[in-house]
């Protein structure tokens, strides 16, 4: 009964984990690409 509860659970766990990993690369995509924006508006 457990497996039925816990295997669910590791799946929803599993894409959510992915779903966040994905963010933070584009995020962390964005930010150097705006750094290197500002960077040459400084220049």
């Amino acid at each position: 009964m457990g497996l039925l509860a816990a295997i669910p659970a590791v799946i929803a766990y599993n894409r959510f984990a992915n779903d966040v990993e994905r963010l933070v690369n584009r995020y962390h995509t964005f930010v150097e690409e705006f750094s290197n924006i500002l960077h040459r508006q400084a220049h």
